[in-house]
Order: structure tokens, then C-alpha cells, then sequence
């Protein structure tokens, strides 16, 4: 009898609990005609032996770490793996015998459930320490995103827990769940993710994928009150008096509601409170990074999260506060894909931030790096700010377009990484060949009309987990349908399309801190640099489809090209093309409306010229001509709830006056993101 848990282990999946590079070397022995001589006794032992005198058995019940090899290798040596990877092939071959005729089509067996495993069965495997910890969170309550699998491919059962990814390798072993916290295996996680599989296979057993919220006894409602609302009288606070009046002397409000939100673990309240600071800070500095817009656009999520939370909406309220999440999570033994960077500049400050995929959890993190130039310094730009260190031992250069091994690295609840040098905690970066085939859906986008798909079913961004990088993706390319260059705006233009044939778009605009970009853009879709193979990018949906802000490109031959770290080079004449159409009436007058509502949160609605009044009620027509009536009315309450603050000056007036136009700044959000603009 065939072993049912060797043969649902893909290479992804034997890669994540030992490494790619063994995989890699496995698969080209195999190919070469190298492939061990495999044997499969009566009890299910799958013995592999090969031509250095090596013998790797493959035990049932037992990981591939738990097998032994005559190799004596503590870890997962290339033995076990490449008998994992041969034995398909070999269960294949050995299979002759026909199968026997069914009179009637038997209904398929679901596929299996990790919530099917018993408490029992953890007690003998998880310790019993680890066990106290996951009853002790399960008592509290937890959020988890759980995703249902069917072991073909790449599609397994996975749990998103708040601070780590647990997946189900191989079904009714659990001994191939993993996780990518520190410990790795047999962790406290591993219960969380049964006991949430169990909610959500009680609650909905045929959703693929579904958020839950887990406790011994339901959690209707959580402490914090307090903390809350020290949050929402500064929020409010600061959209009555604006950037302009309130930009200084607030260190001691921030840091009250700042202590307040932590101490109740409120993530991501506490991260909007740091970027308002932040933003603030940066406008009495005339930094880049504040404008009206980003000000107006914090105060919306803060006011949205704190009001969802009060609420029995479709998004818990736990998931709203980021009250699961981890001030910091150290990771185990990972291996990273880079898949680009972005550059940033604010006056004589550069920032880089590099996107790394993690294929074992099929999630991003970010690695950030600023660095500030004196008066007497020339600021860095693209190639020569990729000179800089990313990495221990490794440049910014080096380091978007490689892979990193670490055993020593954190993770923040935004997801950013911050690498460590203490002790035997050790990262390296080495060259990556721009093969980015194994990494998981939905990192490696090969249908685009599924991820768009998935982009609109989730929730606002406003009650969406705060992290880094979640829109970027990596494309398989199929064919670059056309290229072109707008001078007006400065910006490259393409269509191409997917491995299925559905076509996207890319575009890029010129940077000062990127010079290059835009040249090694085009040559790369014009093929100069080899046959396109994979584009990654940051995705946005919009009324033309989705778009894509590429940040590297994968060619045959060259590898990865991360566009921001190019010298700046003449890729001779492109073919020119219009500047982008104008925005059809509905998106351009809920963009006018927007840059309306944040110029009130620049001037402070108690401070606003009388002339802010008559453009909302000019706005409010255009939107109540083109069918929005909610919207309408909700603009007509925030112009009557501002003249009533003005004439009475109280503080119930105020609070009402700042609801209004908290109501109004999140339907225009919402609008907004829906319709793409």
C-alpha cells in the first residue's frame, strides 16, 4: 500500500520543513539519472539507497527530521529529501494493477480537516507546557484565518494566527504541521490552529476560507473602554483644531493614549496613533511625508476601528483592534525570496523598504532602512543608495535581489523583519536565480481574474490588519502585450498577460530617487534583458482592472532586476502614448470630495474659512446629481452640525460635528476603494 503522506508532500511542502536549495539539488540528481533505489517494505518503511553507500529510511508516523539516515545528519540532509521527491514516481510505477470497475460513481471523500484531530492526540504530542499556553489563549480568545485545503499542489490547510502561519503539510500527520514561529514543530500554536479549524468547521463547514474567533466561552466583549477612548478624544481633538493649530505640544496626550492602547494590546489603534505623531512631527519639520490627504486618511481608520469595535460587525472586533497580535514574534530557521524594494526620499532623507516572501507561511515582510544626510552631503539616489548595508555582510543591492537564510530574526506586528547578531543567531545573503515558480498562492499570482476577485471581497482597508507590503504580488508572465511612454506624466505604461491569458497592467512613474527605474523597465519588457518570466509589484484595482507598481522584474538569463536600484541609462525612443484618461464623474467627484474633507482636517474644523463651506456644498450637489443620496445627506448634516458648533461653541456640538464628518470620510473611503480610483 502506496504512503499516502509521501505522496501528498509537493516540493514546496518539503522544502518548507528542510530547505530550497536541498530540493533544488534533489530534483537535478533526479533528473540526471541519479535518483536513489527506493523499496518499500511490509510495514510502510520507504528505504532509499543511493550511490555514495547512504541509506535514508522514510518511517511511518514519523517527519522527514524523525527518519534516520546512515548520513548521521541531525537536521533534514539531501537523502531524505530526495526520497521524499522520488517516491510519486516510484508509488506510481509500482501501482500495475488495474482498478476494479465501480458500478456506480462514489461520491469524492472530503478532504481531511485538522479539526478533526482529537485533544487526546495532542496531549501525546504537544508538551505539556506549550499545551497551558495554547488553553490559556484559547481561554482568553483569539482570531484566526483559517484556509481550507486540498492537499493537491500547493493547497493546503492553513491557520493565520495574529503571530505566526501554521500549515497542514501532509493530512492526519501532524507530525508535517508547520509553523513558522521559533520552535518550528510541536509548538503552542498548533493547538490554536485544530481548535480553530474546529470553530470554523462548525460554523461553516464548505467557506474555504473564513475568519473565527476561538474561546472556551464565546468573547462578546472586551476591556478597553477607557483606553478607547482616550483615543477617540484625541482623534477628535485633532480634527477640530487641524494639523495647523494642534501640530505641537501634544507629546503628553499621544503618550497617554499611546500607554492606554498597549496596555490593552489595541495594535492597530496604537499604529495609527504613531503615524498621526508621526505625521504631524513631519509637518512641522516641512517634511514630504506629511500631506492633508495621508493626516485625514489616519483619522478615518482611527475613528472606523474604534467605532467597528464597539459593534458586532462582519470583521471582529479583535481583528479591528489587532488585539491577537504580538509586540514582536522571533521567528525559526526561515529562508526569504526577495522580491524587490522601493526607494523613497523626503528632503535630505532617503528610505529604502525591501519585500521578502517567506514561501513556507506565504506571507511578505519588510526590511526598512533610513539613513539621513548632513547639510554638507549629497544625498544618495538608486544605484549608489543600493551601496549601502541592508544586511550583515550584505549591501541594499545584494539584498533585494537575493534570498536571505537567518536564524535570527523578529517580526513586528506590521510585518516588518529586523535581522539579529547576537550569539549563533546568524543571516546570509547569497544570489537568487529569479525562479520564483515554488513560492504559494497568493504570492505568485498565475490568474489574475482570481486575485482580483479576492481583492474585492475583502473588508476596507480601514479595518483590514495594519501590515506592510500586503498588496504586493508576484506575476508569471506570459506576454507582454505593449509598451509605452507618456512624457506628459513621466510614466511607462504596459499590458500584459498571465499565465492564463488575462491581461493586466503595469505602470511606473519617474522618481528623483529612482533615475534608472523607468529605463531598466522598459528594457526589461522589451525583452533586452532576456525573456520576461515574472514582474512583482504592488497591485491596486481600478475602473481599467488591475494595475501593478512593478518593483523587480525575474528575466531568462539575468535573474532579478529591482527597477529603484538602476543607474540611469537611454533605452532609445519608446512609442509615445496620451496621458492617462481623465476619471470618469463618479471617482472624480468623490476624489474632489476627499481633498475637500482633508483640507478640513489641515485647517481644523473649528478654523475653517468660510469659503471650505461653500466648496462641500457645491461637492454635495454633484455627488446628490450622480445618485448618491446617502453621501448627500450625510455632507448636509456635517454643513448644518458645523454652523451649530460654530454658534454655541459646545463641546456635545463639537463631538457630534466631528462624527459627521467621520461619517462622511468613510463612505467617501469606501467609495473610493471600491470603484478602483
Amino acid at each position: 500500500m502506496s504512503r499516502a503522506d509521501l505522496l501528498a508532500l509537493t516540493p514546496q511542502a518539503i522544502a518548507s520543513v528542510s530547505n530550497l536549495g536541498l530540493v533544488k539539488r534533489a530534483q537535478k540528481e533526479i533528473e540526471q539519472g541519479k535518483a536513489p533505489r527506493l523499496e518499500e517494505l511490509a510495514d510502510g518503511t520507504v528505504v532509499g539507497t543511493f550511490e555514495d553507500g547512504n541509506t535514508a529510511r522514510l518511517l511511518p508516523g514519523k517527519s522527514l527530521k524523525d527518519s534516520p539516515c546512515s548520513c548521521d545528519s541531525t537536521t533534514v540532509c539531501r537523502h531524505r529529501v530526495a526520497v521524499a521527491l522520488a517516491y510519486p514516481a516510484f508509488a506510481s510505477a509500482s501501482s500495475t494493477a488495474p482498478a476494479p470497475e465501480k458500478a456506480e460513481e462514489a461520491a469524492p471523500e472530503p478532504p481531511w480537516s485538522p479539526g478533526s484531530v482529537e485533544d487526546k492526540a495532542l496531549e501525546e504530542m504537544i508538551p505539556r507546557r506549550s499545551l497551558e499556553r495554547a488553553e490559556s489563549l484559547r481561554q482568553r480568545g483569539y482570531l484566526a484565518q483559517v484556509r481550507r485545503g486540498t492537499f493537491v499542489g500547493e493547497d493546503i490547510p492553513t491557520v493565520s494566527l495574529a503571530t505566526c502561519t501554521v500549515r497542514f503539510l501532509v493530512p492526519r500527520n501532524l507530525g508535517y504541521a508547520r509553523c513558522d514561529c521559533a520552535v518550528g514543530t510541536g509548538c503552542e500554536h498548533l493547538p490554536l490552529a485544530i481548535w480553530a479549524f474546529r470553530a470554523a468547521d462548525a460554523r461553516d463547514p464548505t467557506s474555504r476560507e473564513l475568519s473565527v474567533e476561538v474561546a472556551r466561552e464565546h468573547v462578546a466583549s472586551h476591556e478597553g473602554g477607557p483606553a478607547m477612548d482616550a483615543a477617540s478624544d484625541l482623534a477628535s481633538f485633532l480634527l477640530l483644531e487641524g494639523a495647523q493649530h494642534a501640530s505641537t505640544g501634544l507629546a503628553g496626550r499621544f503618550a497617554v493614549a499611546r500607554s492606554s492602547l498597549a496596555d490593552v494590546k489595541m495594535a492597530w489603534p496604537l499604529a495609527a496613533l504613531d503615524e498621526l505623531e508621526d505625521l504631524l512631527e513631519a509637518y512641522v519639520a516641512r517634511g514630504a511625508r506629511y500631506t492633508p490627504a495621508k493626516l485625514s486618511a489616519t483619522l478615518a481608520e482611527l475613528f472606523a476601528r474604534l467605532r467597528a469595535a464597539r459593534t458586532s460587525g462582519a470583521v471582529p472586533p479583535r481583528a479591528v483592534l489587532g488585539m491577537d497580535e504580538a509586540p514582536e514574534t522571533k521567528l525559526d530557521y526561515v529562508r526569504l525570496v526577495s522580491l524587490g524594494a522601493r526607494l523613497f526620499a523626503d528632503g535630505r532623507e532617503r528610505r529604502a523598504e525591501l519585500v521578502l516572501a517567506d514561501p513556507a507561511s506565504a506571507s511578505l515582510l519588510v526590511v526598512r532602512r533610513a539613513f539621513t544626510y548632513a547639510e554638507d552631503q549629497t544625498p544618495e539616489d538608486g544605484a549608489e543608495l543600493g551601496r549601502r548595508q541592508g544586511a550583515p555582510g550584505a549591501t541594499l543591492e545584494a539584498l533585494s535581489r537575493g534570498q536571505v537564510v537567518t536564524s535570527g530574526a523578529t517580526r513586528l506586528p506590521d510585518r516588518l523583519v529586523v535581522f539579529s547578531t547576537r550569539g549563533l543567531q546568524r543571516t546570509s545573503v547569497t544570489p537568487q536565480s529569479g525562479d520564483w515558480s515554488l513560492l504559494p498562492a497568493p504570492l505568485l499570482v498565475k490568474d489574475v481574474s482570481a486575485l482580483e476577485a479576492s481583492l474585492r471581497a475583502r473588508p476596507p482597508r480601514f479595518l483590514r490588519p495594519r501590515q506592510l507590503a500586503e498588496n504586493v504580488h508576484a506575476f508569471e508572465v506570459s506576454r507582454v502585450v505593449d509598451v509605452a511612454y507618456s512624457p506628459g506624466a513621466q510614466l511607462v505604461r504596459a499590458e500584459l498577460e498571465d499565465a492564463g491569458g488575462h491581461g493586466f497592467l503595469v505602470e511606473l512613474s519617474h522618481r528623483r530617487v529612482a533615475p534608472g527605474a523607468l529605463d531598466a523597465l522598459a528594457e526589461g519588457l522589451g525583452g533586452k534583458r532576456g525573456a520576461l518570466r515574472y514582474l512583482s509589484g504592488e497591485v491596486r484595482r481600478t475602473a481599467r482592472g488591475l494595475v501593478v507598481e512593478p518593483l523587480a522584474l525575474s528575466c531568462e538569463g539575468t535573474g532579478v532586476v529591482v527597477l529603484d536600484m538602476q543607474p540611469a541609462a537611454a533605452t532609445g525612443p519608446l512609442r509615445t502614448a496620451e496621458d492617462r484618461p481623465p476619471l470618469e464623474p463618479l471617482p472624480a467627484a468623490l476624489a474632489e470630495l476627499e481633498g475637500c474633507l482633508a483640507d478640513a482636517v489641515h485647517q481644523g474644523l473649528r478654523h475653517v474659512v468660510p469659503a471650505w463651506g461653500t466648496r462641500l456644498s457645491a461637492v454635495a450637489s454633484r455627488v446628490q446629481e450622480l445618485g448618491m443620496k446617502r453621501l448627500a445627506e450625510e455632507l448636509g448634516a456635517l454643513s448644518k452640525k458645523l454652523d451649530a458648533a460654530r454658534v454655541s461653541g459646545l463641546p456635545g456640538d463639537e463631538a457630534a460635528l466631528a462624527a459627521a464628518w467621520a461619517d462622511a470620510a468613510l463612505r467617501v473611503t469606501v467609495g473610493l476603494e471600491q470603484l478602483g480610483a
